[in-house]
């Protein structure tokens, strides 16, 4: 086969091919991860707003049986699984902690973010995203969700509950058990397709050294 001109490349095609379809993977994989972590956080408020609902469906109800309400049930979700959850209440004007830290969710204050706080004390409710790096763990971007509860009391008898999610929450990832087959098979291809690309191409060349197919006869004879 004679090789002329940049003919030779449309043998990389299928290359090109198989490296946009590696990239759509990819994409994919990224795309099912942050529809995971989306679907994790709107567990979250809902679930912070469920305990708003109970809290606020009996406004006569003792206070301190809505702050037990609170706490058993902010406990609860901050052991799940790298779930972030606290309670806090304002006394004396400033915002104390009641509920229990469960660390393994990794250590995170947001009074110690003046930004957060601004904007939770200035709304009922909110959502918030921030960056950070737990001692002795990785980076992740926390998606805060935030509210005061309940809203028929006065601003300084609320209690402020906060719910978090990151990219580790995520258990149920689609593991590489699931995917490895369709990434060996575009490795396999890959090198079945450049294999046979590298013999043309060095047999174009070896061709083209001769000066074609009369040179060759010449030798022979």
């Amino acid at each position: 086969m004679h090789f002329n001109g940049n003919r030779k490349y449309l043998h990389l095609i299928p290359l090109v091919i198989l490296a946009f379809l590696a990239e759509a993977m990819y994409y994919a994989s990224k795309k099912i991860d942050a529809a995971q972590l989306q679907e994790k956080y709107i567990q979250i408020i809902e679930s912070v707003d469920m305990i708003a609902a109970a809290v606020e469906a009996n406004p006569d109800r003792i206070w301190y049986d809505h702050e037990a309400n609170i706490r058993d049930s902010i406990e609860y979700l901050d052991g799940l699984y790298q779930i972030y959850g606290a309670a806090y209440k304002l006394i004396d004007g400033k915002l104390e902690i009641i509920t229990t830290r469960v660390y393994e969710t990794s250590i995170f204050e947001p009074l110690e973010y003046p930004e957060l706080m601004e904007e939770i004390f200035a709304n009922d409710s909110g959502r918030h995203a921030i960056g950070y790096t737990p001692r002795n763990q990785t980076f992740r971007t926390l998606y805060i969700y935030y509210r005061w509860m309940p809203l028929y009391s006065p601003h300084g008898d609320r209690y402020l509950v906060i719910g978090g999610v990151s990219e580790h929450s995520i258990q149920n990832r689609i593991s590489l058990l699931e995917t490895g087959w369709l990434w060996i098979a575009v490795i396999v291809t890959a090198a079945i397709t450049i294999w046979p690309v590298i013999l043309l191409i060095r047999l174009g060349h070896i061709y083209e050294s001769r000066n074609g197919p009369d040179k060759y006869r010449a030798e022979r004879r």
